[in-house]
């Protein structure tokens, strides 16, 4: 485990330790889920927060949960309905409970967005879709909600974004918000200040820019990835961006699920494993005959043809749901894709924007 201390509002670093299962202030968890995203938030007086809750077909997030040894979840927040950020939100509602859950409120036609309205609606949590400015305390967490001010009908840009206080250190988490959103919180006047950034979009360039970056003016960068994804996340020039303004960076994808503890003014980060985040590419996913080699993306994924490891190049599609696109063949165009429990009109639009798949 590698292990670093950084001191809140400096740049000086030094090696140090954490104690396991010693808790004296607040936790911040940020589980290795794939190409994903999900953040445990916890303070030492059993105040616990989640956001998000990683792949539909990846259900890691509950494993990490049991054994981080969590009995009850104070704030369910689901960023935004796509399946990499809610894909578990359900389970995790029947199983722990939560008193309050907040979601955007854009409705999103997947299966898997139902299946979590609906686990919401039969829960006794408090339901809210918070709006920019407004304010919320979880034990000794403050909360500002940063956007969206109104909804846009874009899931990624809708995103509920926060900024978490604990004391005399903040966190900020965007969820999958691009740049127009993050102008607007610029230029909203709220105080976006923070020692710890969640890179918005999984370290893509379609969010992290400068002037946002210069906003939050982050000592330490934690990306949720998947070693060798399709996207090419993080992007090269979101590396290039952290490295100009010294601002120490972690990646899920080379370094696992990264902890940072705080006593309110000090930070401790430490990591699963060693590794250095760098740039991907879209040059796609590892092959298991040669470990660290890639497999070149195609330009184009004919869905009647590709096998279940190329259909996994397209967006939201796992394992499960390749087998049963294999399952359901032929196919006359994408949108016959929806008649596969699992896949609705929001992965549909994903795969359509994303412009690889093809019928022929």
């Amino acid at each position: 485990m590698l292990v670093l201390f950084i001191a809140g509002c400096s740049n000086n670093t030094q090696t140090s330790s954490v104690t396991e299962n010693t808790l004296k202030g607040a936790k911040f968890t940020f589980f290795d889920v794939g190409q994903g995203d999900s953040t445990l938030i916890q303070a030492d007086d059993g105040t616990t927060i989640l956001i998000d809750t990683g792949r539909h077909d990846d259900n890691r997030i509950l494993t990490y949960l049991e054994k981080a040894n969590i009995e009850k979840i104070d704030l369910l927040l689901l960023t935004h309905p796509h399946s990499d950020h809610i894909g578990n939100a359900d389970k995790v509602i029947k199983q722990y409970k939560p008193k309050e859950i907040w979601m955007d409120g854009l409705v999103f036609n997947s299966s898997i967005y139902e299946r979590v309205i609906d686990a919401a609606l039969a829960s006794d949590a408090k339901y809210k879709e918070p709006r920019r400015g407004e304010k919320a305390t979880f034990g000794p967490f403050g909360i500002q909600v940063l956007s969206p001010d109104k909804l846009s009908d874009n899931a990624n840009n809708d995103s509920i974004a926060i900024r978490l206080t604990y004391k005399d250190i903040a966190a900020i988490f965007t969820g999958d918000a691009e740049k127009s959103r993050e102008r607007e919180m610029v230029d909203s006047g709220l105080d976006l200040n923070a020692q710890i950034l969640d890179l918005g979009h999984h370290g893509s360039s379609t969010s992290n820019q400068p002037y946002f970056l210069d906003a939050v003016k982050p000592e330490v960068a934690v990306y949720s990835a998947e070693k060798g994804n399709s996207y090419g996340h993080p992007h090269r020039e979101v590396i290039q961006w952290l490295k100009d303004r010294d601002i120490t960076t972690y990646g899920t994808d080379v370094e696992g699920t990264v902890t940072i503890e705080t006593d309110g003014k000090q930070i401790h980060v430490a990591t699963e494993k060693s590794g250095t985040p760098e740039p991907g590419s879209t040059s796609g996913k590892q092959t298991a005959e040669e470990p660290g080699a890639a497999v070149p993306m195609p330009d184009a994924i004919n869905i009647n043809k590709a096998t279940a490891e190329e259909l996994q190049y397209l967006p939201s599609i796992g394992p499960v749901l390749a087998d049963k696109i294999i399952s359901e063949r032929p196919y006359r165009t994408i949108d016959d894709l929806k008649k596969i429990n699992g896949i609705g009109d929001g992965i549909v639009r994903q795969i359509k924007e994303q412009g690889k798949a093809t019928v022929k």
